[in-house]
């Protein structure tokens, strides 16, 4: 596979860092705070952004500014863009201009730089903290989930001397660059693959996608593909963010069940009980939500990358682990409500009992 003749005129390299925020965003107050306090020149909405995507709650987008920052000593000038959801998540967006002239083995040096180098996660979670903190009047519940999601499209428009697509799948090494992978030679079962995940409109077009990365091939330069698969990322992160969460809580209910097990009062049930009732109703929440977000793609291509990208991004895996877990949490809440109905029911007894006893004495007493 001869990569060297492929040469890049123009294109950019879109890293992605993506951040649970919140339980909930409002969008509205989030415009009117962030056009308040930084001023439009500074905070410019990109026109490409979500452009053809039908949402049913399109996200807010801003562009941030420029940001210079250093990974394995290369250092790489990205414009920022941020984009917040109104289920709680921070899109953080590094466009890299590729340079003109840019060679596919230089290419894969860069994937391999930004892959390997940590710098990038640091400014990130520095931005996310400032501009979580710049809309805190516009979140609800904030969220203290240190995880987020990465990812990294490699999008071209033009490559030199003509080089099109289909000449592109015979022979670029995308796998290389796919896995960042400067060093080893990598295996035909990899590059095999890899082959299996390339979707198609058009002669002159393509998106390749991973699990971690993606390459696009558009020469309009429209963002529609990035959006889908940014989409999908952030389907992913939310799914990781409540499979944690779910364990936390389903964690320290076993504990508290422990510690109250000998309780003879129903109302520390009452508490426990409620606070899985009221987690489990927020779950189903949140899944709808999600879910419901993105309903309809106009173009069925866009539609055959959106569940590509689900498929290597395993999001229903992920999906059946937060039912899994839910249903746990549901019958916990089962069986928390019984224990409460038999203490209740105990205690009725132990009353009526009582009662009973004072009725008998008293007559006794009366008789006397």
């Amino acid at each position: 596979m001869d990569s060297s003749q492929i040469k890049i005129k123009k294109g950019a390299i879109l890293v992605y860092r993506l951040f649970d925020i919140a339980e909930e965003i409002n969008i509205p107050q989030v415009e009117a705070i962030l056009q308040d306090n930084r001023g439009p020149d500074r905070f410019r909405v990109p026109k490409y952004i979500d452009r053809a995507i039908q949402l049913k709650k399109p996200p807010v987008s801003f562009g941030l500014g420029e940001e210079v920052f250093t990974a394995q000593n290369r250092t790489f000038k990205a414009d920022v863009i941020m984009k917040l959801r109104d289920f709680g998540t921070l899109s953080i967006i590094y466009q890299i201009n590729i340079p003109t002239g840019t060679s596919w083995k230089e290419l894969i040096d860069i994937a391999q730089a930004l892959e390997e180098g940590s710098e990038i996660d640091s400014l990130a979670k520095q931005q996310s903290r400032e501009i979580t903190k710049t809309i805190s009047s516009a979140i609800k519940k904030p969220s203290a989930w240190d995880g987020f999601e990465d990812y990294i499209v490699y999008f071209v428009e033009e490559f030199e001397s003509g080089f099109n697509a289909e000449e592109f799948i015979k022979e670029a090494d995308f796998t290389a660059l796919m896995l960042a992978e400067n060093q080893v030679k990598l295996s035909k079962d990899m590059k095999a693959a890899s082959s299996e995940t390339i979707y198609q409109y058009g002669e002159n077009d393509l998106a390749i996608i991973e699990w971690n990365s993606a390459i696009v091939i558009e020469p309009s330069g429209s963002r529609d593909v990035p959006d889908i698969l940014e989409f999908g990322i952030t389907q992913l992160m939310e799914m990781r963010y409540y499979d944690d969460l779910l364990d936390d809580k389903l964690n320290t209910l076993y504990d508290d069940i422990q510690k109250k097990r000998h309780s003879i009062w129903a109302s520390k049930y009452d508490r426990l009980y409620e606070d899985a009732s009221s987690r489990y109703i927020e779950f189903i929440e949140f899944l709808e939500r999600v879910e419901n977000s993105l309903k309809v793609v106009g173009d069925f291509y866009l539609a055959k990358i959106y569940r590509g990208a689900a498929t290597q991004f395993r999001i229903k895996d992920w999906q059946d682990s937060v039912t899994r877990k839910m249903n746990i949490l549901a019958q916990v809440s089962n069986l928390l409500q019984g224990e409460m109905n038999v203490r209740r029911s105990h205690l009725l007894e132990i009353i009526i009992v009582l009662l009973i006893t004072y009725e008998i004495i008293s007559a006794v007493f009366k008789t006397n």
